[in-house]
């Protein structure tokens, strides 16, 4: 039996604006940006595909509208959601970042798959790096996967070639 995505899209924007949040309230709330909600609420990922499974942020998400965390699978059953039991409280205020609130929110959402980190600091500044977090789609296939992984190794190796200040040549 074919799952209706877009079905479940539709429910989970009907339960948030009956919950009176915004995408972006929402997103917030999830810990991700508003483009997972975005997707999440049209029925197909980012990308455009249809998703292949119920994903974490969806069980969060219908937690956060007032569901079990079964009811996106009944909703693409051709089911109606099923009210949580418990009342949902708002998560736990997580601890404040010194990040912008975009980056924040990406590095909360999807699937942590690698990270880099380059120095480039001189001698007397170890403190100057940089960070670079690879982030993937919770439901990757293998070939996707083994795809975004040798971009990765390429992409990485001209990381660790950027010359850290001690690495420049000095004026004779």
């Amino acid at each position: 039996m074919e799952r209706d995505w877009e079905r479940l899209g539709r429910a989970f924007a009907k339960a948030r604006t009956a919950a009176g949040l915004t995408q972006e309230q929402a997103a917030e709330q999830l810990h991700v940006s508003r483009t997972p909600v975005q997707a999440i609420e049209r029925g197909r990922q980012p990308n455009g595909r249809a998703f292949a499974k119920v994903t974490a942020t969806m069980r969060a998400y219908a937690r956060l509208v007032g569901w079990t965390e079964q009811s996106p699978d009944r909703i693409l059953d051709g089911q109606e959601p099923e009210p949580a039991t418990q009342p949902v409280s708002a998560p736990a205020e997580s601890p404040k970042s010194d990040l912008p609130p975009a980056v924040d929110r990406e590095l909360r959402s999807g699937k942590t798959l690698d990270h880099a980190v380059v120095n480039l600091g001189s001698e007397t500044d170890d403190d100057t790096r940089l960070i670079v977090v690879l982030k993937g789609a919770e439901d990757l296939s293998e070939a996707e996967l083994d795809k975004l992984w040798q971009q990765w190794r390429r992409t990485r190796r001209h990381l660790q070639a950027i010359p850290g200040e001690s690495d420049t040549p000095q004026g004779t």
